[in-house]
């Protein structure tokens, strides 16, 4: 009988990857994937560490799967294989298995596809394996085969392109659970999109901790180039980019990105705080003077560009001037959507040693003040798309109405519409008001030469 396995994501995008290029491993290894972590022979948690409550819902969630093994032994039935993988197995390790004896396989950041051959190490040996180092080479399978195979599972992909991080905020643990900045080489990710491309793929999405530095570790061409090559590929329809570090955005990225007609116009630069005193201590590596002086040459450069941010509230040391500062800037650049977060110590960071630590209630009230400010902005933003047409990608059905699908437009913005076309295809939407928090529009006909059917695989 094929053996069956379940894997459960939590955290960023690069984890969701990373999920894909498990699953792939597991695939070619004869598996089978289920939804139902009870029918599984291997349970893979993929984890996420960047704040304490992420840590705490997998805890909960280990806590979940000791019953499902207990109860599994107690009926005489053989229980799954569970394996922690991902940026909590590579912070906590063996103490894992300290707290969670129930977990057979501790896989770190550069094992994801080594994860197979670990659950049938582990079936031999009464020992749990632990895999945390950062050996390169684990980043492939024992095959030796890189990851451009990976099969089209819907229309729109995300293909990272660097992995790891060298900038080493000193509020961020990312450098010290996914190592450094590797950037994969570029003919390889070129032969992936293409491929992906073949399979009814129309819209690619580049993923790192930091794409702007792609090249930058082993002498490749440059993010801008990389994007300029991938602009050429037949059958991709939009090109998106997550995550840029302002300090490695420069100017003629954003030059290139202009000329290029398939690179979406939306932009997610981080700004983190609007104290430069802030910014200092978060060792950001730029000025808010530097930070404006970039929204300023992408809003002269792609006038119609969506501009998005992630800000932290509570840092250590953050005094009620520093946070008026930081509401200063959201009104000045007004941004079209922010992801706001309250300040999470880590271990390993500089900023956990700062002693100067801000009251929980205090960065509670700024995180509610600052989402309340965005949300007014967000709407005023919006608003201003009423009446626009644009070009929009068909993604699913709505959930209030099986006839409405929520469709995304290039700059980002979601916006309902109901359409007689199918995930994946494209169509021209006028934008006609807003519901709630959500844009809501009408389909005017599409005006797209040899319009892309999606074929998903």
């Amino acid at each position: 009988m094929m053996k069956k396995y379940y894997i459960e994501t939590y955290g960023c995008e690069m984890n969701k990857s990373d999920s894909l290029d498990i699953a792939r491993s597991f695939d070619r290894r004869g598996y089978v994937q289920v939804f139902d972590p009870a029918e599984a022979d291997v349970v893979v948690i993929n984890t996420c560490a960047v704040r304490e409550h992420a840590e705490n819902r997998i805890y909960g969630r280990l806590g979940y799967y000791r019953n499902l093994v207990k109860r599994k032994k107690e009926n005489a039935e053989t229980p799954p294989v569970i394996v922690l993988a991902g940026c909590l197995a590579q912070k906590r390790g063996r103490g894992i298995v300290d707290n969670f004896p129930e977990v057979s396989v501790v896989a770190g950041t550069y094992y994801f596809c080594e994860i197979p051959h670990l659950v049938e190490e582990a079936c031999e040996k009464v020992e749990p394996v632990i895999r945390i180092d950062f050996s390169r080479e684990k980043l492939l399978d024992k095959s030796g085969e890189s990851l451009i195979n990976r099969e089209a599972e819907n229309f729109s992909v995300w293909v990272p392109i660097i992995r790891g991080c060298s900038n080493f905020c000193s509020y961020c643990i990312v450098p010290y659970l996914r190592g450094p900045e590797i950037s994969r080489p570029s003919g390889e990710i070129i032969e992936e999109i293409k491929r992906l491309a073949e399979r009814g793929v129309v819209e690619v999405k580049l993923l790192g901790q930091n794409v702007n530095a792609y090249g930058k570790d082993s002498g490749d061409i440059s993010f801008a180039e990389l994007l300029t090559r991938i602009n050429e590929i037949d059958g991709i329809e939009w090109i998106r980019f997550l995550t840029s570090h302002p300090k490695d955005f420069a100017e003629e990225s954003i030059k290139r990105i202009a000329s290029l007609d398939k690179v979406c116009r939306h932009i997610h630069l981080p700004l983190q705080s609007g104290s430069n005193r802030i910014l200092k201590l978060m060792n950001r590596k730029y000025t808010v003077e530097r930070y404006l002086e970039l929204v300023d040459f992408i809003r002269d450069s792609i006038p119609e560009c969506s501009i998005t941010t992630d800000i932290i509230v509570g840092f250590p040391g953050e005094e009620e001037v520093d946070f008026e500062e930081t509401l200063k800037i959201i009104h000045e650049v007004k941004f079209d959507d922010a992801f706001t977060y309250r300040y999470s110590e880590r271990p390993f960071t500089k900023a956990a040693s700062i002693k100067e630590k801000v009251d929980p209630s205090v960065a509670a009230r700024r995180l509610e003040v600052l989402i309340e400010e965005q949300r007014k902005i967000s709407h005023e933003k919006n608003v201003e798309e009423i009446g626009k047409r644009g070009k929009a990608l068909v993604e699913r059905t709505s959930k209030k109405n099986k006839n409405e699908y929520l469709c995304k437009m290039e700059d980002g913005r979601m916006v309902i519409v109901p359409t007689d076309k199918n995930p994946g295809e494209f169509i021209e939407v006028k934008v006609t008001g807003i519901v709630g928090n959500t844009l809501v529009g009408e389909e005017i006909g599409l005006k797209i030469e040899n319009e892309v059917h999606c074929r998903t695989s």
